[in-house]
């Protein structure tokens, strides 16, 4: 019986799912390079945000994909088709171990940890637009990836004032916030003239220097805050209203407006947060709290854009 790999497939097989290619030409060892070679592609892409580096690893991977698909091609026609295709090498092997990693990937990104794009400048200085982030899940009960849920527990991992967190919107869960955790449940929050109090004590630092804006290229009044060990800067437009008006929706009971002051009491099993970017950011003060089921996970890793 022939069972020689037909060339067109090893080609396709090589430039969109190069391990594969290999495994259907029977080179195992080459499948594991073009593994790991794919994995550090896309990782050295990660850590290296922009749009700039975007172009050129776009480019790295479509020749990466020629490469293998060219490899994986000539390894075909070497092959004799002489002996027994071995169970990799067959069409259920393949598809078995295509859906092995379609899962494990799943798994790793649903319960440990999850990359996100940060999706405004709300949260600049410290979150700049563009940035790539890594949420970690586990502990937080929202077990969600590619928009599949392979389940949900409560938060059973400690979340601390100042922790950047990201959620699901509460008006429209299919959008992703990233803010700054600043109320806790029982928590009494006003907001007033620009500055925050947490329980009676007034947060905002006197101001530290200044910000510039890479993408507006305005300049912002830059300020420390500190939750409890935590420390960090926020930013401020100087010339900008202190009271959002008409932005603000209709905010839970717990919250009050009065003389362009916001009083919030964070009721159980909900967070209030805040952008950095103060005077830029929907957030709590404009739609209420947060549920703690909508929680996604906290930021441990902030990777800039580049340039």
């Amino acid at each position: 019986m022939n069972t020689k790999p037909k060339k067109w497939i090893a080609a396709v097989l090589g430039f969109v799912a190069a391990p594969l290619g290999f495994l259907y030409v029977r080179a195992p060892r080459w499948a594991g390079i073009s593994l790991v070679v794919g994995f550090a592609v896309g990782i050295v892409n990660f850590m290296i945000p922009g749009s700039d580096s975007n172009l050129l690893f776009s480019l790295i991977s479509v020749g990466v994909g020629v490469t293998w698909a060219v490899f994986a091609y000539k390894l075909a026609g070497r092959h004799s088709g002489d002996g027994v295709r071995p169970w990799y090498a067959r069409w259920y092997g393949l598809a078995g171990l295509f859906v092995a990693l379609l899962v494990t990937t799943a798994i790793f990104r649903a319960f440990l940890f999850e990359p996100f794009r940060a999706p405004s400048s709300s949260m600049m200085p410290n979150v700049p637009l563009g940035s790539n982030l890594i949420v970690k899940k586990w502990g937080y009960g929202h077990y969600n990836t590619f928009k599949i849920s392979l389940g949900s527990a409560p938060i059973s991992a400690p979340l601390e004032r100042g922790d950047i967190v990201a959620f699901d919107y509460p008006r429209d869960p299919t959008q992703t916030y990233v803010k700054r955790l600043i109320g806790l449940p029982g928590d009494k929050i006003v907001y007033r003239d620009k500055r925050l109090q947490l329980n009676g004590v007034d947060v905002l630092g006197p101001k530290s220097g200044e910000y510039l804006d890479p993408e507006k290229l305005i300049y912002y009044a830059r300020h420390q805050e500190k939750l409890g060990k935590v420390s960090y800067d926020i930013v401020l437009v100087d010339n900008a209203p202190a009271w959002f008006g008409d932005e603000v929706y209709k905010l839970p009971k717990q919250c009050s407006i009065e003389h362009e002051t916001i009083q919030c009491e964070v009721p159980p099993g909900s967070y209030f947060v805040l952008g950095d970017n103060r005077d830029n950011s929907a957030d709590s003060r404009i739609w209420g709290f947060v549920p703690a089921k909508s929680v996604i996970g906290k930021v441990v890793q902030v990777i800039p854009p580049r340039g």
